[in-house]
């Protein structure tokens, strides 16, 4: 699994060519044709053939109850223990923490959140909207989830390529992001190679903020202010064209229906790198809405290494 720290990039940008069959089979004007044959090729289940045949129809497919409880209690026991830890964690950060009721969220050590006094740590863990990148490290039952093979198995079939877990992010609230695509956001070639898979990590109340996608709107065509993409994407971006870029997804969304994932413990919705997805208002700030989201790749196609800086994230 891939940190979230700068790699070393060349000088040059590359100049990166993209032909039609170079996209992903459920990208295809065929792509249901294509499912087709995989079925009588290779017998698929009609669990699984239904999960593929919802991701080319609507972009994503849901899956209950695919990461068990025992491994979610164990994660987020984890994650607790990280404010009363003895020793920190090497490389571990935690984010958008607010240190006083006015203060902008900022990014934090673990060994920097150990130095607070236990009163202003425990207030800048209540009062945040935290989240966590690459927990799986330091935890033996994130790294199992990270790992969990039926996960693997589904991103894999999706992809119809070796899937692997390249990135994770562990929310305790819900993220009131606006919406995106994953594409735009991750450096991917050939694009779209991407599953990302959100975890329930309780069960989620309506009122928590849940996680929004927009059905279908993966057909969409990537924003136009990102030619040679994966160079330029929303790391990379001036302010100007990171604007654009919101400013054209709030006028996308009108054309189609949001849906709100108020899912049960364990369950895991998969949703295309072209989803339009966020997060939704939250209407009872006191709620949490624990989750482990983890972003698939092929081997070789995740090129953050390859893409010129500068860069804003």
């Amino acid at each position: 699994m891939h940190s979230w720290g700068p790699p070393s990039r060349p000088s040059t940008i590359k100049n990166w060519v993209i032909k039609p069959d170079d996209f992903p089979w459920f990208d295809r004007p065929n792509a249901l044709e294509l499912l087709a044959e995989r079925q009588r090729r290779n017998n698929l289940a009609d669990t699984d053939y239904q999960c593929l045949h919802e991701w080319v129809t609507n972009g994503y497919c849901i899956v209950s109850g695919a990461v068990s409880h025992e491994l979610i209690d164990g994660m987020m026991l984890e994650l607790d223990g990280l404010w009363t830890a003895e020793q920190p964690h090497k490389d571990l950060e935690i984010d958008g923490l607010r240190l006083g009721s006015e203060t902008p969220p900022t990014k934090l050590s673990h060994r920097d959140v150990l130095a607070l006094t236990p009163s202003v740590r425990a207030a800048a863990r209540d009062r945040s909207n935290w989240r966590i990148h690459g927990f799986p490290a330091c935890s033996r039952n994130a790294k199992a989830i990270l790992n969990n093979p039926e996960l693997l198995r589904l991103a894999s079939l999706i992809l119809d390529k070796p899937a692997n877990p390249e990135y994770s992010i562990n929310f305790m609230y819900g993220s009131t992001q606006s919406e995106h695509q994953d594409t735009a956001a991750f450096c991917v070639y050939p694009p779209n190679y991407i599953v990302a898979a959100w975890i329930a990590c309780e069960d989620i109340s309506p009122d928590s903020g849940p996680l929004m996608f927009y059905r279908g709107s993966h057909r969409e065509p990537l924003f136009r202010g990102f030619p040679n993409y994966p160079q330029p994407n929303l790391k990379t971006a001036s302010a100007e064209v990171t604007r654009e870029y919101y400013e054209y997804m709030a006028d996308l969304v009108r054309k189609y229906d949001r849906h709100l994932f108020v899912a049960k413990k364990g369950d895991v919705l998969f949703w295309h790198g072209m989803v339009m997805h966020g997060g939704s208002e939250i209407k009872n700030p006191k709620l949490t809405r624990r989750s482990f989201v983890i972003h698939y790749i092929p081997p070789g196609m995740d090129v953050a290494d390859q893409v010129v800086g500068p860069f804003n994230w």
